[in-house]
């Protein structure tokens, strides 16, 4: 091969290596070599190791929540979806649903039969749920600061009714027969003064459906007393107002609802699910946004079986009243 030659073949050689480099620019401008090409799913992360879902146990596990609904369908399953997500990250599974029924007893006959995995209960059937070996209590919710609240029997201060047993023959405002606070525990209260609220009250009394409608119909006199949750009289719009209202008794504290899980999970994946609640708190950006919907949730803390002792008591005393 000439010089000639040899020299032209370095220029062309170095001419398509410069136009190579050209096209694909520097290192830091390339795509880093274990980045997945484009469109490929990077698998999903979990919120407290970051290992990769895969990698868990659970990856192809599908988790049942039941809860009975407190708006309509629709707005339920969007009040649940980022609580729902935050589970699901956290305990590595493959997804977190909610599933929803008409009553608690469906609830629990559906938690027993393995047919939904944890179950958010109410005040009410905590007792049961304590009882049954096939059940385990998780947490309960933290709101307005406690985890717990109390029901009261209130009356006007002109009314001259200064203690249960003046209530006889007097006009009485009930919230609902479900409600803890504006029904059960009170009732319970005024069986115990003696009082039969079968008997012993005007063929007035009546359910109003809201605590604060019991507060402002007993304010204007509408109905001589009234029974409600303790801090219902701040739902007044005029605070001066709760003045002319004295509390006649009060019952003991009422836990709140428990969260509870079937025993049969895997042990690790029910202290997974504990450790997942009680993480959440409104005190943080994460768990404010996640708890902001469901029903002035500020976190969890653990439950235990003497939590609910009180209303195992009440239960007892109102079904001795039923009996013929």
């Amino acid at each position: 091969m000439g010089k000639k030659t040899v020299i032209a073949f370095l220029l062309v050689a170095f001419a398509v290596t410069m136009l190579l480099h050209g096209c694909g620019g520097s290192d830091k401008d390339k795509p880093a070599t274990d980045k997945p090409p484009q469109g490929d799913v990077k698998p999903a992360q979990t919120a407290s190791s970051g290992e990769p879902a895969s990698s868990s146990p659970y990856a192809n596990t599908v988790l049942k929540l039941g809860r009975i609904p407190f708006t309509n369908s629709t707005a339920m399953v969007h009040k649940h979806n980022k609580f729902l997500e935050y589970l699901t990250r956290k305990l590595g599974v493959k997804q977190v649903r909610l599933q929803t029924a008409s009553n608690y007893t469906e609830i629990m006959n559906l938690l027993i039969e393995g047919k939904i995995d944890i179950a958010w209960l109410a005040t009410m059937t905590s007792v049961e749920a304590r009882k049954n070996p096939e059940i385990e209590l998780l947490v309960k919710p933290i709101r307005f600061g406690t985890t717990s609240y109390r029901g009261i029997i209130i009356a006007r201060q002109d009314s001259g009714i200064r203690n249960l047993k003046d209530l006889k023959g007097k006009k009485f405002a009930w919230v609902e027969p479900e409600s803890a606070s504006g029904y059960i525990f009170p009732k319970a209260l005024l069986l115990e003064a003696g009082i039969n609220t079968d008997k012993d009250f005007a063929d007035e009394t009546a359910f109003l459906n809201k605590h604060d409608a019991v507060v402002l119909n007993v304010l204007l006199g509408k109905y001589d007393a009234g029974a409600c949750y303790d801090d219902a009289r701040n739902t007044l719009r005029e605070k001066a107002k709760m003045d002319e209202l004295t509390i006649l008794a009060t019952t003991q504290d009422i836990s709140n609802e428990p969260i509870v899980v079937r025993k049969s999970l895997p042990p690790d994946l029910i202290e997974k699910i504990k450790s997942a609640l009680l993480e959440l708190n409104v005190k943080n950006p994460e768990g404010k946004e996640i708890l902001d919907d469901l029903t002035d949730v500020q976190g969890f803390l653990p439950a235990k079986d003497t939590d609910y002792d009180y209303i195992e008591k009440v239960q007892k005393l109102l079904e001795e009243h039923s009996k013929p």
